[in-house]
This record gives C-alpha cells, structure tokens and sequence, in this order.
C-alpha cells in the first residue's frame, strides 16, 4: 500500500511539472509584427518646371471706316515656364496655393482689302487655389484662380506704310484639374488640364486709324506635364 501511495505521489508530481513547463512555454513573447511603411505627407513647399500646349480661337471684331469685320484667331502655342507652391494636408485632404509664369509664342494674323492686323502673346502667370484628394504617393486635385497675360496688336494698312501698335495687359480668371504622382520623396510629376478667360478685351486707335475700334474675345484651353523638387 505504502509502495502503491509512493508510486501515485511520484506520477502526480511529474504530470505538475510537465503542466507548469507548458505554462512557462505558453509566457514566450512572440517577436513584433512588422511596422508598415508610412503614407506619403504632401505637406511642404515645392519648385519646378512644367510644359505643354494651348489652343483656342479669339473673336475678333474691328469697326470703323477702313475694314469693319469679324474673324476668329487661331491662337495654338506651346509654352513652358516654372511654377512654385506650397501644400498642407488634413488626412486625405490637401489644401494648397500655387503660382506659376510661362514663356509662349502666339502669333495670329488677319489681312483685309483696307487693313491688317497682327496678334501676339509672349507670356502668361498664374496664382490659384488647390484642393486635392491624396491616396498615399497619388494625388487628384481641382485648382482655380486668376490669370494674367500681355497683348499685343499691330495694326497697318497693305501697301500704305503707316500703322500702329496697341498693347495691353490683361487679367482674367482659370480653372482646372490635374493628378500628381509623388515618383520619390522630393520628386513629384504631374499633368493638368487648364481652361483660362480673359474676357472681352477693348481696343480703340490712337491716331493712326481715326475711328477705328474693336474687341477682342479672349479664352484658351491648355494641357501641361510638369516636374517638381518638394523641400
């Protein structure tokens, strides 16, 4: 009986044993999960250059007694410029404010029986708003504000050696949507789509032509890929 009780005490003891060892196991820490890689911040102020091609066509009215007409200007031009802006993200949110000042060549022409005319465009700028919509490293934004160019017109008479020219500043308004793709940390590309109104602009002659007058009609769309650096 006393070898048999021995024997029951010895088993007992062993199966506790084993019982404790697995609960020292089942304390193992398990190493840490892996930590996943951040989203991209499109907070920050960024740099770049950007190009593309504009198109359109400008009314053209003349009035007066050399040539009264009508006709459209075909004002198709490549450009390219710089740009500069800032962001701030809220979430998915990103609030930002952008400039930019573009090189272009436009050059239009009428010739009539009593009078010609020339247009040109050398440059345009930019300041807007942008909303966008961030999905980590890619970005769909809208953006509008106001605009500003220089017009020139040149305005003779075939054959008679006589002419003037009429130049103008002008301010108008833009609208527009675009993507951007953040390639790196600080390299950014981006394509954009920009519909840009200058209103009707009013020109009269100063001397040259007494009593000539007209107005132009100015509105143009525009598409760009553009680069940035993102401090």
């Amino acid at each position: 009986m006393t070898k048999l009780l021995r024997t029951g005490l010895t088993g007992l003891a062993m199966l506790l044993s084993g019982m404790a060892g697995a609960a020292d196991l089942g304390k193992v820490a398990l190493p840490p999960a892996p930590e996943l890689p951040a989203l991209y911040s499109w907070t920050g102020f960024y740099a770049g250059l950007q190009g593309g091609y504009a198109w359109g066509n400008s009314r053209v009215r003349i009035g007066g007694a050399f040539a009264p007409a009508s006709f459209r200007l075909g004002e198709d031009t490549a450009f390219g410029g710089a740009h500069g802006g800032f962001n701030y993200q809220l979430g998915g949110l990103v609030l930002g404010v952008e400039g930019d000042v573009e090189a272009l060549n436009s050059r239009s022409r009428f010739d009539g029986i009593g009078l010609s005319a020339r247009v040109s465009q050398d440059w345009q700028g930019s300041a807007r708003a942008r909303l966008g919509l961030a999905f980590d490293r890619w970005m769909v934004y809208g953006t509008g504000g106001a605009s500003f160019t220089e017009y020139e017109r040149r305005v003779f008479a075939p054959g008679g050696g006589f002419g003037e020219r009429l130049t103008s500043a002008r301010t108008g308004w833009n609208v527009g949507a675009g993507v951007n793709f953040a390639f790196t940390d600080h390299l950014i590309l981006g394509a954009e789509y920009r519909y840009t109104d200058f209103g009707r602009n009013r020109f009269a002659s100063s001397g040259a032509f007494p009593g000539l007058s007209g107005a132009q009609e100015l509105t143009s769309h525009s598409a760009r890929a553009s680069i940035a650096y993102k401090f």
